[in-house]
């Protein structure tokens, strides 16, 4: 990504080295790799999947945000 700015490239960027992000494990869950973020609670939420196979991304378990155990 390109940014264009007139400002001063530390005003741009002043305060980018204190962000905070989640912490994302990348799990296999049955059979298939996924992403998840671990809650207050330690339960998992689904990210994102990582499977190649397009039948993992019909399986309604595995939809982008919800909760698996384990």
């Amino acid at each position: 990504m390109i940014l264009y700015t007139p400002m001063q490239l530390e005003l741009v960027l002043e305060g980018f080295d204190q962000s905070t992000y989640p912490a994302y494990q990348e799990v296999n869950y049955d059979g298939v790799s996924i992403l998840v973020e671990e809650t207050e609670h330690g339960r998992k939420k689904i990210v994102k999947l990582l499977s190649t196979k397009p039948s993992d991304y019909l399986k309604s378990e595995l939809v982008p945000g919800n909760f698996i155990e384990g």
